[in-house]
């Protein structure tokens, strides 16, 4: 296990990656368009920021219960590293401290 602040940088992210799982299921978001807006997913409470992806990318990267995806300089490299930056979002990685907190709290893990 992480320390306390690894436990709710980490349980932070979560939060926003359940918000996008529940938009992401909204039948309208899915239009003509090739992108669409979804929360960043770094660890600040306060991050309004949103980064657009395709649903491919979207897909790809919640096919991993340890992946989030943020805009680029939003990482916490003590919790986290980046394993793939694109134009205008990266994707982290979580530490091997808190990936059993972030496992077990993805709404998509049964």
């Amino acid at each position: 296990m992480g320390s306390k602040r690894e436990e709710r940088l980490a349980l932070n992210e979560t939060m926003f990656r359940a918000a996008n799982d529940r938009m992401a299921d909204w039948e309208e978001r899915h239009s003509d368009q090739d992108t669409e807006l979804y929360h960043c997913e770094c660890s600040d409470l306060e991050c309004r920021d949103k980064v657009r992806l395709s649903r491919s990318d979207y897909e790809r990267v919640r096919a991993d219960s340890s992946w989030f995806f943020i805009l680029p300089g939003h990482e916490v490299p003590d919790i986290e590293v980046v394993i793939e930056t694109r134009d205008g979002w990266s994707v982290v990685e979580k530490c091997a401290e808190v990936r059993d907190l972030v496992e077990a709290s993805d709404p998509r893990t049964p």
